[in-house]
């Protein structure tokens, strides 16, 4: 598993799902969630948002060389 912290509130950060399905976004403290980024918007949409327990890990965008 990869951090087991969270990311600071609003990060962008790549996240892999229990599925191993590996995707970028955002972290939402208040929603205690990842949300999918899709194109330049984010989505409120259920259906890409990911709660921290079924996140196995993630890093830092800027980790991992993308904006």
């Amino acid at each position: 598993m990869g951090n087991t912290l969270f990311p600071k509130d609003q990060a962008h950060v790549v996240f892999t799902d229990m599925q191993g399905i590996q995707r970028k976004g955002f972290y939402k403290k208040d929603s205690n969630g990842y949300i999918e980024a899709i194109g330049k918007e984010l989505p409120s949409d259920p259906e890409y948002v990911y709660p921290e327990d079924e996140i196995t890990e993630w890093e830092y965008a800027e980790e991992k060389g993308t904006e």
